[in-house]
């Protein structure tokens, strides 16, 4: 390909709104555009990537037995209201209705479409395994689209799904996925965590994420320092410390304290006691209504998604001034029991923390007064306990039980999930047994976001001057520059030898050609100039070494 002919050119600047690097760089190096808020227009040189990532994904799929299928992007709702799809999903999932009122879900995931696909066939248990995948359009309507290509609205995942006669049967696959997504990292030359997951709005109770630590990432995950134990923080379980452990329960009494002393770290100030013996309390609110007030000790924070597990009523938001108003409570002045003539609009829950620490202080302050020596069971109870708290930075392990976990941020590249019977039930996905009779197949899904990982890559593979490729994707395999004239005869013979090539054949400044190299970050460049004579300066885009 010539530069002259290749579109678009790069460009200098990123525009004032790019924050992430990738998103900075893939649209001054001319791979994308952005055609709205979170949906983003592949450009020839992005194409070239986009589609080699897609060959590498490919082939490891296929090496594991699974075969390519698709599927339409416009689903009829009615397969989604089975599993109940529809409304885990809420206003994530994009619908349309067609001339004659029929509405559709635009795709966001695939489960309830392929094991309907599947059940049609009549499966026998000789026909399981069946392993299948597609690279399909994926619409979620995020709320925030950011980070470039990191979040958006509209892209194209790798889905994989498998259907199986046994658990036993479906952990060969899981764990072939599981082999295959390592070997996808490791091609790519990322460096990964296999996390243990929540499975959110897709079902099932068991998933793996494979997460890759990188700045711009929204998640964040904890790492043991002592065992192989790594999770999101939305599962991450950590040991709780046992605070006041030596200490007798003491009688509970009740203090003056002033109005202004509030806020956990005012009241740590106040007392001249850590941050871990006091009561801290969080207000969330349910889609019907319900108000949860969430109890921890003032050293941790609250984790939403821990803690809407444990409600089980669906997503939660924060409270209002308004709804705490409802139930006579304010910011500073929220109670972890009582409220005796509301008790049928709120959800008292206590983390695991709570539940272990003696003697401790709050959990019931009025205008004046405050609580002190306050134990769980005996002057307080909740409607339920559980693990609600983010793990922290150096809290031990309750995996080995001796590491410390580290809490570092990443970006998800890929995730694989078991399900069990959670699709198959509610869509009737029987196959025939040996005897005849009909019985439910395990499944499971498999995805990775392309769009993504080309952000990935960028993020984790770049320097100062612009992107660097891994081979493997780049969008050619070597940049030729030509100047005051020369590098046609080096191009044919490149482009008669099969290399894949992009040559700068324009009559820039041998400066700006440079810099589009490294910007474009193909990992090879070769220059033909009146200094190089009969040879060609080689130089690969990692390394500073010319010869």
């Amino acid at each position: 390909m010539r530069y002259s002919k290749l579109f678009p050119k790069t460009m200098r600047e990123p525009k004032k709104d790019m924050v992430a690097v990738s998103h900075k760089l893939l649209y001054m190096a001319g791979f994308v555009r952005e055609l709205s808020a979170g949906r983003y227009e592949l450009l020839p040189l992005g194409m070239r990537v986009f589609q080699k990532i897609v060959n590498l994904i490919d082939r490891e799929m296929e090496a594991i037995g699974s075969q390519r299928f698709s599927i339409p992007l416009l689903q009829p709702i009615e397969y989604w209201q089975k599993s109940n799809r529809d409304k885990a999903w809420g206003s994530l999932l994009m619908k349309i209705k067609d001339r004659n009122e029929s509405e559709f879900a635009l795709s966001a995931t695939g489960e309830g479409i392929v094991t309907e696909m599947v059940k049609e066939t009549k499966p026998s248990h000789k026909d399981l395994p069946i392993v299948l995948h597609q690279f399909i359009a994926k619409f979620r309507d995020e709320m925030r689209p950011r980070g470039g290509l990191l979040r958006v609205r509209e892209f194209v995942m790798k889905d994989a799904y498998s259907f199986h006669i046994s658990e036993e049967d479906f952990m060969k696959t899981y764990n072939d996925f599981y082999k295959a997504y390592s070997q996808i990292c490791e091609k790519l030359d990322l460096t990964y965590y296999p996390c243990i997951a929540d499975s959110g709005a897709l079902g099932g109770d068991y998933c793996h994420e494979f997460q890759i630590p990188c700045e711009a990432g929204e998640d964040k995950i904890a790492k043991c320092d002592s065992c192989e134990y790594a999770a999101n923080i939305e599962k991450a379980e950590f040991v709780r410390e046992e605070i006041g452990r030596d200490e007798e329960p003491k009688p509970y009494q009740i203090v003056d304290l002033p109005t202004n002393v509030a806020k956990i770290k005012e009241l740590a100030k106040h007392y001249g006691l850590p941050e871990n013996k006091f009561i801290k309390n969080v207000v969330y609110k349910t889609k019907s209504g319900k108000l949860v007030i969430a109890t921890i000790t003032g050293n941790l924070d609250v984790n939403d998604f821990k803690l809407a597990r444990v409600v089980d009523e669906g997503e939660l938001e924060l409270a209002t001034t308004e709804d705490l108003a409802s139930i006579g409570a304010k910011t500073g002045f929220v109670h972890s029991w009582g409220y005796k003539e509301y008790k049928k609009k709120i959800i008292f829950v206590v983390d695991e923390s709570i539940v272990k620490a003696k003697n401790l202080y709050g959990g019931h302050k009025t205008e004046t007064t405050d609580p002190i020596n306050v134990n769980y069971g005996r002057d307080f109870s909740a409607d339920k306990i559980g693990d609600i708290a983010d793990p922290y930075e150096g809290a031990v392990c309750k995996s080995c039980n001796k590491g410390k976990l580290k809490i570092i941020r990443a970006v998800e590249f890929g995730h694989i999930f078991k399900y069990d019977h959670f699709y198959t039930t509610h869509h009737e996905g029987y196959y025939i047994d040996k005897d005849g009779s009909q019985k439910l197949m395990y499944m499971g899904a498999y995805g990775i976001g392309i769009e993504r990982a080309m952000a990935i890559l960028v993020e984790l593979h770049h320097d100062a001057k612009g992107i660097i490729w891994p081979k493997i994707v780049a969008p050619y395999q070597v940049h030729l520059i030509g100047l005051n004239g020369l590098g046609e005869e080096a191009y044919k013979k490149l482009m008669d030898s099969s290399v894949d090539v992009l040559f700068d054949d324009t009559d820039k400044s041998a400066g700006e050609k440079f810099a589009n190299a490294d910007l474009i970050g193909i990992p090879v460049r070769l220059v033909v100039s009146e200094k190089t004579g009969d040879k060609i300066e080689y130089k690969e885009r990692n390394s500073d070494r010319i010869e």
